[in-house]
Formats: structure tokens, C-alpha cells, sequence
């Protein structure tokens, strides 16, 4: 009888290990954090320049508007989208909750990507770091107790002059 009790101890003692370990998987997943923040830049490039001024000098768009839009990572349907508008350094920040209602996010299931150039003579878009397409953060750049942050981009418009038959907006 007693070996019998001791086996049912160690099986509950398993079992509570076991659960312990699942929720610390899940917070380690997520770093204790309730939602997770996406940083970049968006930026203009000038193919007018010389070629160093071109890839090195590119120019930051303040009330330029990034997108994020997040898929739930059981259903697969589209379920989270938010905006937000670059401020005087051409920084955007987006702020993404890890769970709405019964859905799960993560950052690889969300994507982000330009929507409008807030400098209408640099307004076509470019793919560069997929601006045009999206890009799927993956991982963290900063994570802080309750915190985490990824990188996305830099994203990149361009002069209408740059813009020979689709060369730019094709990388």
C-alpha cells in the first residue's frame, strides 16, 4: 500500500512538473511580455545621386504610414491589423497584443509592410527589405522584462524617375 501511495505522489509530482513546464514554455515564448512591439524606419532613396549617396544617404519620411497586419496561428485567419505613422525621424512603432479574444499571435505570423509615403515626390514604393511585399519579424532585437521588440526594414520609397520599369520596385 505504501509503495502504492509513493507511486501516486511521484505521478501527481510528475504531472505538476509537467504543467509547470508547459506555462513557463509559453511565457518563455512570449518573455513574460503581453504584447510585442515592431520598430523600423522608413526611408527615401534618390537614384539621382551618386551611387554611395544612393545606398548610404537615404533620407527619413516622417508621416509616412507602415502597416502590420497578424494571422491567428491556429486558424490561420487574418485577425489583428493596425497602422502607425512615422514621426520626425521616419520611425514607426507598432504595438501587437500576443492574444486577442481566443486567438494567439506571433510575430512570424504577422506581416509587416509600407502603405503611403508621407513625401509625395518620394511615393513609389520599393521592396527593398520587403516594404512592398511584407516582412515577417522573426527575431526578437530587445527583449526586457515584459518587453519585446523586433526590427523590421528599413523600408524604402523612391523618386517617380527612379522607378525604370519596375527595376527598383523588383528587388
Amino acid at each position: 500500500m505504501a509503495a502504492w501511495r509513493r507511486s501516486a505522489s511521484m505521478l501527481a509530482l510528475v504531472v505538476a512538473v509537467a504543467a509547470a513546464a508547459a506555462t513557463c514554455a509559453d511565457a518563455w515564448h512570449n518573455y513574460g511580455a503581453s504584447k510585442f512591439t515592431v520598430t523600423g524606419s522608413v526611408l527615401c532613396q534618390d537614384c539621382t545621386k551618386s551611387w554611395n549617396a544612393y545606398a548610404y544617404n537615404a533620407k527619413p519620411i516622417p508621416e509616412s504610414v507602415v502597416g502590420i497586419t497578424c494571422l491567428d496561428k491556429e486558424t490561420g485567419r487574418t485577425v489583428y491589423h493596425s497602422v502607425d505613422k512615422t514621426d520626425g525621424k521616419g520611425m514607426f512603432n507598432l504595438e501587437v497584443p500576443y492574444t486577442i479574444g481566443k486567438a494567439s499571435l506571433h510575430p512570424s505570423s504577422c506581416l509587416v509592410r509600407l502603405a503611403s509615403s508621407g513625401n509625395q515626390g518620394c511615393a513609389v514604393f520599393t521592396n527593398f527589405n520587403g516594404g512592398k511585399t511584407g516582412e515577417r519579424p522573426s527575431r526578437p532585437s530587445h527583449v526586457y522584462p515584459g518587453k519585446v521588440t523586433y526590427a523590421a526594414g528599413p523600408f524604402y520609397f523612391t523618386l517617380t524617375q527612379c522607378d525604370d520599369k519596375g527595376a527598383v520596385s523588383g528587388y
